[in-house]
């Protein structure tokens, strides 16, 4: 979804579609997708994979240059090895420190980084779409829910609810949801390279 798709389910979810009376705005909406985005990032990022060169003589590459950089899943120096040669590293702000020396050929890093969501694109994948309108929905609710006095409850199934309950609700969801990501990301491959030197 787009970001402007993802606005429209999120009214669609809170039943604020009039657009002559919305009780959010578009930018309220939009922070809390990008809020959203933003957690569900560190528990399932976008994979990656860079080849940075490496410095003779030195055990350190700048990875400056990874955008958005999120987490590093595992460094492959020497290339073109049979079985692979992953390096034991550890990182400090934009450098990585391998356990050896390089000699000016290139290094693998696999990384995640944030997703994007804007007016055109998405990085998240479909299958998760549904985990972004749950949590920004309830992060919403349980906002409202602290000023909204005489519309206190969502039409329809939802009637009966009040905002602060049906978005806590919701918001207990979404975190069983990253939780459960957050586990399928820690894999054997995932424990066994990324390690500290």
């Amino acid at each position: 979804m787009t970001l402007t798709e993802f606005r429209a389910r999120v009214r669609q979810d809170l039943q604020d579609e009039d657009a002559l009376n919305y009780r959010w705005t578009h930018d309220q909406i939009d922070g809390e997708i990008e809020r959203v985005v933003r957690e569900f990032s560190l528990a399932h990022p976008l994979e990656q994979q860079t080849d940075l060169a490496t410095t003779i003589g030195s055990r350190d590459i700048d990875i400056s240059s990874l955008a958005k950089r999120l987490k590093i899943f595992s460094l492959e120096f020497p290339l073109d090895y049979h079985p692979r040669s992953f390096q034991k590293f550890e990182v400090y702000m934009d450098t990585l420190t391998m356990e050896d020396e390089g000699n000016g050929d290139n290094a693998r890093l696999r990384w995640g980084k944030q997703h994007t969501v804007d007016a055109l694109s998405s990085t998240i994948p479909e299958q998760y779409d549904e985990v972004i309108v749950l949590g920004a929905t309830g992060y919403l609710a349980t906002s409202a829910s602290v000023y909204t006095v005489d519309r206190a409850t969502i039409a329809g199934r939802h009637a009966t609810i009040a905002f602060g309950r049906w978005g806590k609700e919701r918001l207990a969801r979404y975190e069983q949801q990253l939780n459960s990501l957050r586990r399928k990301k820690v894999g054997v491959s995932d424990l066994t390279l990324e390690k500290s030197i």
